[in-house]
């Protein structure tokens, strides 16, 4: 009778941990942080992880690595976001806001 009860108590304190475990790993907070990208001529971006995951199902394998590279050294050109390449793959107007007006360069690119 004692060793059952250990057996019990054991397997159960096991279950706790793997619990308290995923709940821990459950409120950790998702996305890489906020990565900023630096440019000269239009001012830098400050790229926010968090801002994009709230997009309702949004999961990191739609821009990674099919749109992005897992790096922050993308090159993006000017001439880029006048095609749907990186940024323009969601921010096309449909999905998320254009990339088009020179009043849309300022939503992203801070001087």
């Amino acid at each position: 009778m004692g060793n059952r009860f250990w057996r019990i108590f054991i397997v159960s304190v096991c279950i706790l941990c793997f619990v308290a475990l995923g709940a821990a790993f459950a409120q950790k907070k998702v996305g890489g942080g906020d990565i900023k990208y630096e440019s000269k001529k239009q001012g830098a971006v400050l790229f926010s992880h968090e801002k994009h995951m709230k997009v309702p199902d949004t999961k990191c394998n739609a821009c990674h690595t099919k749109v992005f590279k897992m790096k922050k050294e993308a090159k993006i050109t000017e001439a880029d976001h006048k095609e749907t390449k990186y940024c323009g793959t969601c921010h096309d107007g449909k999905k998320a806001f254009a990339q088009t007006d020179k009043a849309d360069c300022a939503k992203c690119h801070k001087k």
